[in-house]
């Protein structure tokens, strides 16, 4: 009887084992049949945040992958770029068995198997298996079923079998996901701590290892997190991981999560914390540190160059700017303390003259997260700011510095004013009525001369060479040659280059390389310069620039932006009623401009006047070219052979050793005074108005902002 029982009991065991195994073999078949193909995992390509750096190599800005159609904070790290430290916490918190074991954990697995027969889905996690729920499996990482944990163990084990575990966790590193948008090692340091993986402490690590499993809820539960480090210290220093010292060490550490506000004992003992700032862990799609507007024009160029998919479907590029910190910093003080119109915006850029690189750029300063560039996207007409333009244009065909130009009242015909006829004016309604140098006329910015020498030499050749310079020309009319073409404040300092780089119109830089995940270089940028001037023209303008500055002494349209040891060039604009306030100027190192209006192009008021920009704008262009170019050299560009300098009077151009020193080509040093060459179209120029003619309104943007004076000294 006793035998009888004892072989039923062994042949029912015996059964059951059998049915388990062929159960668990059919299970096995049934959810490995459509695994997916391991060879996808060495082509598997994840999507990674792209850096910004400034051209000092610091990091600038960040623009996050999007998957999903959610914006995704990684970076992707080598396993050597991660603190020992926090490798450790994390690989003894989420598998301390994975260098032991082959991707599935036998003790973790027989937990599981118990886990699974009390109808519990949940444990048995390696850090393998781990890696292939957030890759290749992450469409059943939701689903609590059998067929995923076999999917899982199956999978693993061939992980395993083809790769090291030094890869399988630098895999694991930058797959796992840490809550927010933060996903792998790199987003989570930046997330909650805002440094790199490599500088992450003990401490630090144990926090982030204690967040894997929830992270969301965790983060909402710092007290909960530090019993859990707690925990983990006492256990590793059980099992040999840390040294006591070093546990305490770590626990005393006051860490401080993003968006936490906590205060710590001496003994490491959590007093108080307060969750302020819930999203504070949250990285923006696109999250600069500085310099907005310049960051912006980056993503522009980015997305222009490589399209969307590369820079938000794959992305982790590396991406090398031009901008110069100390420079933008300078160039947003100056415009923080701008005193500024009412409602007014304001553009503020600097870039280098010989190469175009943008090195600090401001594209406005009244609303926060606004995305609109007014330094690369106002087209705005310049005022007078293009007269340095026409008297270049004119150096060509011949003219100096001392050549004789008119200022007495003008009419043209033109239908579009009333009457029939265009009569333009000075800003006081006055004129000199006599002839006066080109330096002259520049120092006064009257519109009268400037129109003139349009007129004779050709409105034609200053409309092609505004043009060549970036201006936006419509038609080729007089009105040009006082502001009535258009330009965006980067363009203005690009054509400005001209003056002191030998004659070249440079083509606005951001971007010097972009690199991909790997280092391979993508794109590598090389100065664009397009000849606009020769190089003898080109500092007779310079020269002019100068002028404009310092011959009238304290009277000076732009005296505002003399700085101390160096010298400075340039030209102010204003335009109709005062819709848009310019200054452009030279120096070593940097063309700058600052433009001034609103943005609905509405006339500007300063306490219920009309301002000037020769009021306005150069002192902001001091304060940011005096603190971008603060111990560097100054000093002035030295002029190119075949230019002598010699002393004229300022108004009548005759040869003066008290007058003012000016650059002349060899062979055109002034005599007796020179005159201008005719007009080309003298039948539609009259020096002197029909008689009770009085001056009349300027066209759009023509208006200018000072009157006629007599020069120091006549």
């Amino acid at each position: 009887m006793g035998v009888r029982v004892f072989r039923f009991l062994f042949l029912l065991l015996a059964g059951l084992l059998a049915g388990a195994v062929l159960a668990l073999g059919y299970l096995a078949y049934a959810y490995t049949r459509d695994l997916p193909d391991l060879s996808q995992f060495d082509r598997l390509r994840l999507t990674a945040t792209s850096t910004l750096y400034a051209r000092d190599g610091t990091p600038l800005a960040q623009i996050a992958s999007v998957e999903e159609g959610r914006a995704i904070h990684r970076g992707l790290v080598r396993l050597g770029e991660v603190s020992p430290a926090a490798v450790a916490a994390l690989v003894f918190s989420e598998d301390r068995r994975f260098f032991g074991h082959y991707g599935v954990d036998v003790v973790r697995l027989f937990g599981a198997l118990y886990a699974i027969l009390r109808g519990d889905l949940q444990g048995g996690s390696t850090i393998t298996t781990q890696v292939l729920k957030n890759t290749l499996l992450r469409d059943l990482a939701q689903d609590r079923s059998l067929e995923r944990k076999f999917k899982e163990w199956v999978l693993a084990l061939e992980v395993e079998r083809r790769y090291t575990k030094a890869e399988i966790l630098e895999m694991y590193l930058n797959v796992v996901p840490w809550g927010g948008n933060a996903v792998g090692i790199k987003g989570a340091a930046e997330a909650y701590f805002g440094k790199d993986p490599a500088a992450l402490t003990l401490a630090e690590g144990l926090y982030l290892a204690s967040l894997v499993p929830a992270p969301n809820a965790r983060y909402a539960d710092l007290k909960g997190v530090r019993g859990r480090m707690r925990l983990l210290l006492d256990q590793m220093v059980a099992e040999g991981w840390v040294s006591p010292e070093a546990a305490e060490a770590a626990w005393r550490e006051p860490i401080a999560p993003r968006g936490w506000r906590v205060r710590y004992d001496e003994e490491g003992n959590l007093l108080e914390a307060e969750l302020v700032d819930p999203e504070a862990r949250i990285l923006r799609q696109l999250d600069y540190r500085m310099a907005p507007h310049f960051v912006l024009e980056v993503r522009r160029f980015l997305e222009a160059r490589f399209g969307r998919e590369k820079v938000y479907g794959q992305g982790g590029l590396r991406v090398y700017t031009t901008l110069d910190p100390a420079m933008q910093r300078a160039a947003e003080a100056a415009a923080r303390n701008a005193r500024l119109p009412d409602g007014a915006e304001l553009a503020l850029v600097g870039l280098d003259p010989e190469t175009g690189e943008v090195l600090a750029l401001v594209g406005g300063v009244r609303r926060e997260g606004d995305e609109y560039n007014r330094a690369t996207r106002a087209l705005r007409n310049p005022g007078s700011a293009v007269k340095p333009f026409v008297y270049a244009t004119a150096f060509e065909e011949g003219w100096t510095q001392a050549t004789l130009v008119p200022d007495r009242p003008l009419e043209f015909p033109d239908p579009s004013q009333k009457g029939g006829v265009w009569r333009p004016k000075n800003f006081s309604g006055t004129f000199l009525n006599r002839e006066i140098t080109v330096r002259y006329a520049l120092d006064l910015s009257l519109n009268l001369p400037a129109i003139y020498t349009a007129q004779a030499i050709g409105v034609e050749k200053v409309a092609r060479k505004l043009s060549q310079a970036g201006f936006a020309v419509k038609y080729p009319t007089l009105a040009i040659a006082i502001g009535g073409a258009s330009i965006t404040p980067v363009d203005l300092a690009a054509a400005y280059a001209a003056f002191v780089n030998g004659g070249y119109r440079v083509t606005p830089i951001y971007v010097k390389r972009v690199e991909d995940a790997q280092g391979q270089v993508l794109y590598q940028a090389f100065p664009e310069r397009r000849r606009l001037f020769d190089p003898l023209v080109a500092y007779q303008g310079w020269d002019l620039l100068k002028g404009y500055v310092y011959d009238l002494g304290e009277k000076g349209l732009a005296k505002g932006a003399r700085i101390p040891g160096r010298v400075v060039g340039g030209k102010t604009g204003t335009t109709n009623e005062a819709r848009d306030l310019w200054f452009a100027g030279v120096t070593r190192g940097l063309s700058a401009v600052v433009w001034v209006g609103r943005d609905d192009n509405k006339p500007l008021r300063m306490g219920g006047r009309e301002p000037s920009s020769s009021v306005v704008n150069p002192p902001i262009w001091r304060e940011f070219v005096a603190g971008a170019l603060r111990g560097r050299p100054g000093g002035d560009f030295p002029p190119p052979a075949g230019l002598v300098q010699v002393g004229i009077d300022l108004l009548s151009g005759q040869p003066s050793q008290g007058g003012i020193k000016a650059w002349f080509p060899q062979g055109k040093v002034p005599v007796p005074a020179l005159r201008a060459p005719p007009s080309e179209g003298a039948g539609s120029l009259q020096e002197t108005p029909p008689a009770g003619a009085e001056p009349t309104d300027y066209p759009p943007g023509s208006n200018e902002e000072a009157s006629p004076t007599p020069p120091p000294g006549q």
